[in-house]
C-alpha cells in the first residue's frame, strides 16, 4: 500500500496554498473528489494528468454510499503506489473513511474552508452542518447557521422547510453559489437559486427577537423564565417558591388530563406547555437558590430511563408489555434499594388523590400475590348503606354509581372520604407488612405462595 496524501483545494485556484501546490507536484497519482473547481483548471495549466471521480456521483444512492464508493475508490489506487486525493474540503464524508481504510501513512494537508467568505459576515458563534446531514439537522433560531454543500435544487428545498420551522420564512439569508460573492435573499427562496452544486452555502443568521419569532423552542423557554424571574422582571414570578406554586402544579395536571379526555390535541399542546411552564419555572427557583437546575433534572429522567429499560439498555430481554413492567418494577426496587414488597407498597406518593392512591397500592399488593377478592362482602356492606339493590347493566357504571352513591353517605354522616379511604389504606399497608413479615420469618417470600395461604395469613394478621 502507498502513501495516501489528502489535499484540501478549496474552490478556485486562489486558493490553492503552497503545501497543496507542493503536494500535486510532487509526482503522485492524483485523484480529485470532482473537477468542477479551480483546481482542476490549475492542474491542467501545469500539464499534471489526473482522475476525476465525478462519475460516481451517478451510481450512488445518496451520499453515505457515494463517499464510501469514493475512499474505496482511492485506496484501490493506493494499492499500486502513492496518491494525492484533492478534495474542495477536508471534512468531506469520504475523508474518515478513507483515513480508516487506509490503516497505514496518510497525510492531510488542510484547505481554506469552502465558505470562508460567508464566515467574515457571522458576528458571533456559528453552527457549521453539511447539507448532507439535514435529516438529523436540529435548527435552533438563536443560532447562526451555515450550511454547505447545498448541491441540488430539491435538498436545498428540503433544508429552507426544515429552517423555516424555527427561523421566520422572510428572515434574510446569505447565499452563496459557486465563485461567486454572497448575495441576500429571504429564507422562502433559498431553493430558487439559479444553480445548486457542491460549491453552494448559506447562511442563516441567529433570530434573537425573542418577541418576534413564530415558533420556540426549550432554550426559548428557559430564557424566557429566567428573564421574569430576574430582579427586574415580573413581580409575580419573582417571588413564587416551590410550595406557592404547588396548587398550580396540581390544578395544570388536571387540566392535562381533562384535554387527554376530550381527545382535543390542540388544547392538549396549549396545556402540556402550561405543566412545562411550571417545571422549568421550579428549576429556575431552584437555580437561585443554589439547589438544582434543569440539567440536574434532565440528568435524572435520563438515568431513570436507562436503568429502569434494562431490555434496551442493558443485557435483559422483554418481549411483551407484562414482562416489560416486570423489569421495570425489578430494577426500580434495586434502585431505590427496596428489599421488600412492603417498602413497595409505602413508596406510593400520600398526597395522591385517596381513590388513585388506594388503586395503586391494591395493583402492587396483588403484583407480590396478595389480593383480597372478597367483593360480594363489600358490595353488601355499600348496599346496606345506601338501601339500593343492583340491577343488570354496564360494570363500570354501576361501580361509579357505587362511588358516587359512597361520596353521598359521606356527606350525609360528616365523614371526609379522602381522609377515611387514605387511613384505610395507611391500615392495608400495615397488614400487609405484617403478612410478608410472618412470610419472610418462615423463609418464605409472598410471590412464592399459593392463593390459600396467602389467605390464610390475610384472615391470620388483624389490625
Amino acid at each position: 500500500m502507498g502513501k495516501i496524501t489528502i489535499v484540501g483545494v478549496g474552490w478556485s485556484m486562489g486558493e490553492l496554498t503552497l503545501d497543496a501546490i507542493d503536494a500535486l507536484k510532487r509526482g503522485d497519482a492524483v485523484i480529485l473528489h470532482t473537477d468542477r473547481c479551480g483546481c482542476a483548471r490549475w492542474l491542467d495549466e501545469n500539464r499534471i494528468p489526473y482522475v476525476s471521480l465525478d462519475a460516481l456521483y451517478d451510481n450512488c444512492e445518496d451520499f453515505d454510499a457515494h463517499a464510501d464508493a469514493v475512499a474505496q475508490a482511492v485506496l484501490k489506487a493506493g494499492m499500486d503506489g502513492n496518491v494525492t486525493y484533492a478534495v474542495c474540503d477536508v471534512r468531506d464524508q469520504s475523508v474518515p473513511r478513507l483515513i480508516k481504510g487506509a490503516q497505514g501513512d496518510v497525510r492531510v494537508i488542510p484547505g481554506p474552508p469552502v465558505e470562508g467568505e460567508l464566515l467574515a459576515l457571522t458576528q458571533r458563534e456559528t453552527r457549521l452542518v453539511a447539507a448532507s446531514e439535514w435529516e438529523d439537522f436540529h435548527p435552533a433560531a438563536r443560532e447562526n447557521c451555515l450550511i454547505r454543500e447545498i448541491d441540488t435544487r430539491e435538498l436545498a428545498a428540503e433544508i429552507k422547510l426544515r429552517l423555516m420551522d424555527v427561523y421566520p420564512e422572510e428572515w434574510d439569508v446569505w447565499l452563496m453559489q459557486g465563485e461567486e460573492a454572497p448575495v441576500s435573499i429571504p429564507l422562502y427562496t433559498l431553493d430558487r437559486g439559479e444553480r445548486f452544486d457542491h460549491r453552494t452555502c448559506a447562511l442563516i443568521p441567529a433570530f434573537t427577537s425573542i418577541t418576534e419569532l413564530e415558533r420556540y423552542d426549550f432554550e426559548h423557554l428557559n430564557a424566557i423564565i429566567r428573564r421574569l424571574c430576574a430582579p427586574n422582571g415580573c413581580p409575580w414570578d419573582r417571588v413564587q417558591t416551590h410550595a406557592s406554586l404547588r396548587t398550580c402544579l396540581l390544578e395544570e395536571t388536571y387540566e392535562v388530563i381533562d384535554a387527554i379526555d376530550e381527545g382535543d390535541a390542540n388544547r392538549l399542546y396549549d396545556e402540556l406547555g402550561d405543566l412545562l411552564m411550571l417545571v422549568v419555572l421550579h428549576a429556575e427557583i431552584a437555580r437561585r437558590h443554589g439547589e438544582f437546575d434543569m440539567t440536574d433534572i434532565t440528568t435524572s429522567i435520563c438515568e431513570k430511563l436507562i436503568k429502569r429499560h434494562t431490555h434496551i439498555f442493558g443485557s435483559d430481554s422483554a418481549q411483551n408489555e407484562e414482562e416489560v413492567l416486570h423489569l421495570w418494577n425489578r430494577n426500580k426496587m434495586a434502585e431505590r434499594n427496596q428489599n421488600t414488597r412492603t417498602e413497595t407498597l409505602q413508596s406510593v406518593v400520600r398526597t395522591l388523590p385517596a381513590m388513585l392512591r388506594a388503586i395503586k397500592v391494591l395493583k402492587r399488593s396483588a403484583d407480590a400475590g396478595l389480593e383480597d377478592r372478597n367483593v360480594e362482602s363489600a358490595l353488601s356492606r355499600c348496599e346496606a348503606l345506601i338501601h339500593q339493590s343492583w340491577t343488570d347493566g354496564d360494570v363500570e357504571t354501576h361501580f361509579g354509581e357505587l362511588l358516587l352513591a359512597l361520596a353521598g353517605v359521606a356527606r350525609l354522616i360528616q365523614v371526609d372520604p379522602e381522609i377515611a379511604l387514605n387511613k384505610s389504606v395507611n391500615r392495608f399497608i400495615e397488614r400487609f407488612a405484617a403478612i410478608e413479615g410472618e412470610v419472610r420469618e418462615k423463609g418464605a417470600q409472598l410471590g412464592e405462595l399459593d392463593e390459600e395461604t396467602l389467605r390464610k395469613y390475610w384472615h391470620l394478621v388483624k389490625l
